[in-house]
């Protein structure tokens, strides 16, 4: 029969995986992704200097040009300054003000979003944007949208919100063609799931950012 340990013993081993996991979790090293790195393809980002990057365009879209070495794991430090000079709206007419990362973005088509939204609501959104055998923002359009989560966030969406916040996004796949899924906001976990094999298979490609109607200065890091 196989031996019992001593509650001692358990409450020893619990602590120290939780340290280990807490090790592991200090350990991961961010790199900035500078302008050179990012690969524009919607509206103008600039480099402010000391790392920090800014767009007022009113949509914005770029990935890492990293060479096929695709981070799993993304992060966003920005602070909303003002909404963009013009207005951009959806293709559903909708009108959002928004910053975020795209993850594991194969090509515009297919990826997954965690958005920090500030306009119409304050909440963090989690999506995924699938259509197979297209690849080109002028095949898809702004199709293929799955809503994942929407988290709401703490704030008045009448209170104009110029803090610095941070968004970070952490993604694994598993055996089973699942794909595993944190999100953070400001150090706090907001969404943790499986995205199913379904929904998520087949997505592989470099972490970027994307922004809708908004000023923002920001800093794109990868782990």
């Amino acid at each position: 029969m196989p031996t019992k340990l001593p509650h001692r013993a358990v409450l020893s081993l619990t602590l120290a995986l939780v340290l280990a996991l807490v090790a592991v979790a200090a350990a991961r090293t961010w790199t900035p992704v500078p302008r050179s790195h990012l690969q524009v393809t919607s509206g103008q980002i600039s480099t402010l200097g000391s790392g920090l990057l800014q767009t007022g365009s009113s949509e914005m879209r770029a990935v890492e040009r990293d060479g096929g070495h695709h981070a799993q794991s993304a992060q966003i430090r920005f602070r909303f300054r003002r909404p963009s000079v013009e207005t951009s709206t959806l293709g559903s007419g909708a009108v959002r003000r928004q910053i975020g990362l795209k993850l594991r973005a194969a090509d515009p088509c297919n990826l997954v979003y965690a958005m920090w939204r500030e306009y119409p609501q304050h909440a963090v959104v989690v999506s995924v944007k699938r259509n197979p055998g297209q690849h080109t923002s002028s095949a898809c359009g702004n199709r293929g949208y799955s809503d994942v989560a929407t988290l709401r966030l703490p704030l008045a969406v009448s209170v104009p919100d110029h803090r610095t916040h941070v968004l970070r996004a952490h993604t694994r796949r598993e055996a089973d063609g699942t794909l595993t899924l944190r999100v953070y906001a400001d150090g706090a976990v907001v969404y943790a799931g499986r995205l199913s094999a379904a929904l998520s298979g087949g997505l592989d490609g470099p972490i970027g950012v994307r922004s809708d109607n908004g000023d923002y200065v920001f800093a794109l890091s990868a782990a």
